[in-house]
C-alpha cells in the first residue's frame, strides 16, 4: 500500500504531516485516493500559478490518533460464521470512518504496515475548538499572565536550586469559540493545542462517534443502543488497537541507557539540546534526577492531570516523610542499643552456664572414674553430646542467626513505642491537610476545578427496559436499580467468602508451622527453623500471591456482570473490591500476630492438644514478631514490581551485550540510526500499553500507606523504606512511561478521586490500630491489667482523634493566595470577556480554514467561518467568491488588501508587556519564520501582514 503514497510524508511526534487530499471510503472499508490524470504542460515562466501549482497540496498536518487492524480477506476464512463477522467488521469500519469524516471532520487515511493497517487520524482546528468548547476546557487569555512568587529569603533561595518548574501561569477561561480572540495563542494554530491536549479531544469525539445507520431513532434492535464510539468498536474486534505516539526523539535511537548518557553529557558540554525541540528529552533530564523536585507542570503538559495527580501526591508524601523518617531511626538506634545491651547480659549469663556444665561434666567423669555407675555414664553422654551440638559448626551458625534475628526484632519495641504512634498518627492527619492544599494549589493553576466531560455509556452496558431520557426526551435504554442491587449484595457476599478463604489459609500455614515445630522439638535447630519458619513464610507468600491473582480475576468479572453504565463508575466498584481484598490479603496474617498468636488456651491451637501451642517466645511478647513480620511485607511487596521494571529490563540489556550478540548489535544500530517515520510509528506501536497506571499505582501505595498507619508502632523504621520504595519507583516509573511504554491519552481529572477517601480511612483505622497495639502488644503495658489497658485505648483514640480534627480545623483546605487569586481570576475574566464581547468580532487569520476543491486539492487562505457568524456575512462572502475567477483555475495571489478590507480589521498584537505584564515579560516575537502561502489567498487572511513574498508562494516577515 505504500506505493500508492509516493510523496506523501508521514508526521511521528510533534513534526508536521503533509497530507494528500482526503481519502474516499469504499465499500470494503479501506480507503482509496481519488486521483485524476493530469495532462504535461509546458513550463511556462510568464505563468506563476501553474509553476506554483505543486505546492498546494502541501499541508502541514499532524497525526493525533492512530488506530490498527489486521490485514485480512474474506478468503482468509472458511467458516460461514467467520466470514459474516468479517463482513460485519468491515461495515462496522466503513461507518466508523464516513461518520469520523462527514459527521465530525476528522481527516483520516490508512498506511500498510505489513500485516495490520494503521489509520492515521487527524483533526482540523476548527474541530478542534468546538471540541474543546463543548468539553469547557479552560485556555489562558492573552495578556493576563500572573506574575511568579519572588524568592525571599535563604530558604526560597535554597528551594529554587532544586525547582524544574519555569512555566508562567496565565488566568484561564472556558474556552469560547465566538470569544477566541481573547485567548493566548490563537494566532498560532499548530501550538494553541499541546500534542496531549490536542489526543484528548480526538479521543473524546472517537469515543461520543455515533455509527447506527439512524441514529438514535433507531430502538428496534437493542444492541443498536450500544453502536458508538471507538469502545463499541474495540469490543467487537474492529479494531485491534489504538495509541498516540510519543514525541520525537534522537535519543530513542539509543535502546542502551549509557550510550543515551553518554549523548548527554556530550549535549551539555556543547550546550546545543533545546527542549523546545525535545519534550521528552527535557523531562526525562529533570524528571529522572533524584536531587531534584519534579515537574509537575512539564508531566502535566505530557501526560495529563490525572497521571500529574498522582505523582503530585506522591511528591507530597515523599517530602512531609521526612520528618518520621528521621524521628524513626533515631527511635530504632535507641531500641538497637537497648536490645544489643541486652543480648550482651544475656551472652554473659549463657557464658556462666557453659562454664558451669563443663564444672558439670569434669565432675561426672570423676565419678565415672570412681565409681563407675550407669546414671553417671549416662548424664555424661548427654552432657557432652549437648556440648559438642551447641559447638559445633552449623549449630553456631543457627545460633548466631537466631541472636542476631532476636536483637534486630527486639530493637523495634522500646518504652517511647506509644509516642512514636501518636506522632505518626498525627502526621497521617498533616499529610491529609497539606495534600489538599497542595491539591487545591494544582486544581488552580491547571484550571480542572470545573472542567467538564461528556462520558458516554460503556460499550459492555445493556438495558433491560426502554424509558424516555429526561434530557434529550429520546428513547433509552435502562437497567432497573433493583437488579444492580441485587448483584451488588451477590459481589459482596463473594469478597466476604474470599476474604474468609484468606483467613483459612493463613490459619492453614499456622497449624502446619505449629505442627512442624512440635514434631522437630528435640531436633537441632537448622533443621527445625528451615522446615517451620522459613517453608510456613513460602507457604504464606505462595498463598497471598495466588489468592492475589484469583481475586483480581475475580473482581473484574464481578464489575462486568454488575453492568455499570459509565466507565468511572466501573473504575470505582473495581477499586473498592480491589482494596477490600488487598486490605485482608495483607493485613490479615499482621492483626493475626498482633491480638491472636500470645492467647493461650488449655487444649492448645484448635483444641489439638496442650503441646500445640503457638506462644510468641517464653516472654510471650508478641512485639517483635509482628516487627519482623511488617519489615518482610514492606520489603517484599514492591519486588515484583522492581522485578519487572528493573531487574528484568537490566537482564535484558546485559544480554544483549554478550559477546554472541555483538556482531548483530553493530548492524541493527547501523539500520537503526537510519530509522524512517514509517519504522517509528511502528516502534511506538510494538511498546507495551501503560494500562490503568493510576489503578495499580494507587493500590500498591495505598498499601504501603497502610503498613505505615496501622502498624507504625512495631516498625519505627516504616517510614524510611516507605521513602525509600516511592522515591526508587517515581524514577523507575518516570523512566519506563517515557521510553518504554506507550503514551498514554492524556486524561484530564480534578484530583485523585475516591483514594482520598481510602486514605482518610486507613488514618482512622490507624488510631485504633496503634490503640490496641500499645495496650495489648507492646512491651510498655504487659504489666497493666485488663482494665488498664481498656484505659489505655480509649485515652489514645481520644487524644489523637481530638488532636487531629483540631489539626484539621485550624488548617484551612484553600491556600489564602488561591482563594484570593481565585476571586481576582473572576473579576479578570468577567473584564477581558465583556470588553470582547463590546468590541464585536475580530478577524483572526488562524480560524481561515483549508478549502477543497472539487478534486480534492487543498487551498490555504479561503477563510470558512464558524456556523455562529452572521448570514450577512455569508452572502457577503458569497458574493466575493462569485465575482472571482471560476474553481476550475486558483485564484490568483493577491498581496494587497482587498477592498472590502482595511488594515484596521486586521488582527494587531498586543504589546509585549500587555502579553506578559511587567514581571512576566518574554520575548514573543518569533512567531514564524517561514509559513507555505498558496496562490489564491489574501495577504489580510494573517494575522501578520507579510513583508515579502517570494515567487514560490513563502511568505517572510
Amino acid at each position: 500500500m505504500d506505493d500508492l503514497y509516493p510523496d506523501y510524508d508521514d508526521t511521528y511526534g510533534g513534526k508536521p504531516l503533509k497530507l494528500r487530499p482526503l481519502p474516499s471510503l469504499e465499500q470494503n472499508g479501506t480507503a482509496e485516493y481519488k486521483s485524476k490524470k493530469r495532462k504535461k504542460k509546458r513550463k511556462d515562466k510568464k505563468s506563476p500559478s501553474k509553476a506554483n501549482s505543486a505546492t498546494q497540496t502541501i499541508i502541514p498536518k499532524r497525526i493525533d490518533y492512530i488506530l490498527v487492524y489486521p490485514k485480512e480477506d474474506e478468503n482468509d476464512f472458511k467458516d460461514n460464521d467467520d466470514i459474516e463477522d468479517f463482513k460485519n467488521r468491515m461495515e462496522l469500519r466503513r461507518r466508523f470512518h464516513r461518520a469520523a469524516r462527514e459527521k465530525e471532520g476528522l481527516e483520516i487515511r490508512e498506511r500498510d504496515m505489513g500485516e495490520k493497517i494503521y489509520v492515521l487520524i487527524h483533526c482540523p482546528f476548527k474541530r478542534m475548538c468546538l471540541e474543546a468548547e463543548e468539553v469547557k476546557l479552560e485556555m489562558p487569555l492573552e495578556g493576563a499572565a500572573i506574575p511568579p512568587k519572588q524568592a525571599n529569603g535563604y530558604l526560597d533561595q535554597l528551594k529554587s536550586l532544586f525547582v524544574t518548574d519555569d512555566e508562567v501561569d496565565f488566568v484561564s477561561a472556558p474556552f469560547i469559540v465566538q470569544k477566541r480572540a481573547v485567548f493566548k495563542g490563537i494566532d498560532q494554530p499548530d501550538t494553541f493545542f499541546s500534542p496531549a491536549l490536542r489526543s484528548l479531544l480526538v479521543h473524546n469525539i472517537l469515543i461520543n462517534i455515533d455509527v447506527r445507520e439512524q441514529g438514535d431513532e433507531n430502538t428496534d434492535f437493542r444492541d443498536s443502543m450500544r453502536r458508538k464510539g471507538l469502545p463499541f468498536m474495540l469490543m467487537k474486534k474492529v479494531y485491534t488497537d489504538r495509541f498516540i505516539m510519543h514525541e520525537e526523539s534522537p535519543y530513542e535511537l539509543e535502546e542502551d541507557e549509557e550510550t543515551r548518557e553518554i549523548q548527554r553529557s556530550l549535549s551539555k558540554e556543547r550546550g546545543d539540546f533545546n527542549p523546545n525541540s525535545d519534550p521528552r528529552e527535557a523531562l526525562h533530564r529533570t524528571w529522572c534526577r533524584w536531587w531534584k523536585f519534579q515537574p509537575l507542570w512539564k508531566i502535566r503538559n505530557y501526560f495529563g492531570e490525572k497521571i500529574a495527580f498522582y505523582f503530585a501526591w506522591a511528591g507530597e508524601m515523599a517530602s512531609l516523610l521526612w520528618l518520621p523518617v528521621l524521628l524513626g531511626i533515631a527511635i530504632w538506634a535507641d531500641g538497637l542499643y537497648l536490645s544489643i545491651k541486652d543480648n550482651m547480659e544475656y551472652n554473659e549469663g549463657l557464658a556462666e552456664m557453659a562454664r558451669q556444665r563443663d564444672e558439670l561434666i569434669d565432675a561426672v567423669r570423676e565419678n565415672i572414674t570412681l565409681y563407675n555407675r550407669t546414671e553417671d555414664r549416662l548424664l555424661y553422654q548427654n552432657l557432652t553430646a549437648r556440648a559438642q551440638e551447641e559447638d559445633s559448626f552449623f549449630g553456631s551458625i543457627a545460633d548466631k542467626s537466631l541472636e542476631i534475628l532476636d536483637v534486630f526484632q527486639k530493637s523495634f519495641d522500646s518504652a517511647v513505642t506509644p509516642y512514636f504512634a501518636l506522632v505518626i498518627c498525627l502526621w497521617g492527619t498533616l499529610f491529609q491537610e497539606c495534600w489538599k492544599r497542595k491539591h487545591a494549589r494544582l486544581a488552580y493553576e491547571w484550571d480542572v476545578s470545573s472542567y467538564h466531560f461528556t462520558e458516554p455509556d460503556r460499550p459492555e452496558f445493556y438495558g433491560t427496559k426502554e424509558r424516555e431520557d429526561p434530557v434529550s426526551s429520546l428513547p433509552d435504554w435502562y437497567y432497573p436499580f433493583y437488579k444492580q442491587f441485587l448483584k451488588f449484595m451477590a459481589s459482596f457476599g463473594i469478597l466476604i467468602f474470599m476474604a474468609l478463604l484468606v483467613i483459612a489459609s493463613a490459619l492453614g500455614v499456622i497449624i502446619y508451622r505449629v505442627i512442624i515445630g512440635v514434631l522437630l522439638a528435640d531436633s537441632s535447630t537448622l533443621p527445625r527453623i528451615l522446615l517451620s519458619t522459613v517453608a510456613a513464610t513460602l507457604l504464606n507468600s505462595i498463598s497471598i500471591m495466588i489468592l492475589g491473582r484469583l481475586y483480581d480475576y475475580i473482581a473484574y468479572k464481578l464489575t462486568d456482570w454488575e453492568n455499570h453504565r459509565t466507565q468511572s463508575q466501573y473504575d470505582d466498584a473495581l477499586i473498592m473490591k480491589l482494596f477490600a481484598f488487598q486490605f485482608v490479603n495483607s493485613y490479615a496474617s499482621l492483626f493475626y500476630i498482633a491480638f491472636f498468636r500470645g492467647l493461650t488456651a488449655e487444649d492448645g491451637i484448635l483444641y489439638l492438644g496442650k503441646q500445640y501451642e503457638d506462644s510468641c517466645g517464653d516472654d510471650n511478647i508478641c512485639m517483635p514478631l509482628l516487627s519482623l513480620q511488617v519489615f518482610v511485607l514492606m520489603i517484599v511487596k514492591p519486588f515484583p514490581k522492581f522485578l519487572k521494571d528493573i531487574i528484568i529490563p537490566w537482564l535484558k540489556k546485559v544480554l544483549k551485550k554478550c559477546c554472541c550478540c555483538r556482531g548483530k548489535n553493530k548492524v541493527a544500530d547501523v539500520e537503526a540510526s537510519k530509522m524512517e517515520k514509517a519504522d517509528f510509528m511502528r516502534k511506538e506501536g510494538a511498546k507495551p500499553p501503560l494500562g490503568n497506571f493510576t489503578l495499580g499505582e494507587f493500590t500498591e501505595k495505598t498499601i504501603q500507606y497502610g503498613f505505615l498507619m496501622l502498624f507504625s508502632c512495631a516498625l519505627p523504621l516504616a517510614p524510611f523504606i516507605a521513602i525509600l520504595v516511592l522515591l526508587v519507583d517515581i524514577r523507575v516509573d518516570a523512566t519506563r512511561m517515557l521510553w518504554m511504554n506507550r503514551r498514554p491519552i492524556a486524561f484530564i481529572s480534578g484530583g485523585i478521586g475516591m483514594w482520598y477517601s481510602i486514605l482518610d480511612f486507613l488514618n482512622f483505622a490507624g488510631v485504633v490500630t496503634n490503640g490496641f497495639l500499645i495496650a495489648f502488644t507492646a512491651k510498655w503495658s504487659q504489666n497493666f491489667t485488663l482494665a488498664e489497658r481498656l484505659w489505655v485505648v480509649i485515652a489514645f483514640e481520644h487524644i489523637v482523634l481530638s488532636v487531629k480534627f483540631f489539626i484539621a480545623y485550624i488548617i484551612p483546605d484553600t491556600p489564602s493566595d488561591i482563594s484570593l487569586a481565585k476571586r481576582r481570576q473572576r473579576y479578570q475574566i468577567a473584564q477581558i470577556l465583556d470588553k470582547a464581547e463590546n468590541q464585536g468580532p475580530i478577524k483572526i487569520s488562524c480560524f481561515n480554514r483549508l478549502s477543497y476543491a472539487e478534486d480534492g486539492t487543498t487551498y490555504i487562505g479561503q477563510s470558512e467561518k464558524f456556523p455562529s457568524e452572521t448570514k450577512k456575512r455569508k452572502k457577503k462572502k458569497l458574493k466575493k467568491r462569485n465575482s472571482e475567477e471560476s474553481p476550475d483555475t486558483p485564484p490568483q495571489l493577491d498581496p494587497a488588501y482587498p477592498p472590502e478590507v482595511s488594515p484596521s480589521d486586521v488582527y494587531q498584537p498586543p504589546n509585549p508587556t500587555q502579553l506578559y505584564g511587567l514581571d512576566g515579560y518574554q520575548n514573543n516575537t518569533n512567531l514564524y519564520s517561514s509559513i507555505q502561502y498558496s496562490p489564491g489567498s489574501h495577504a489580510s487572511d494573517l494575522a501578520y501582514p507579510p513583508t515579502k513574498i517570494n515567487a514560490q508562494g513563502n511568505i517572510f516577515f
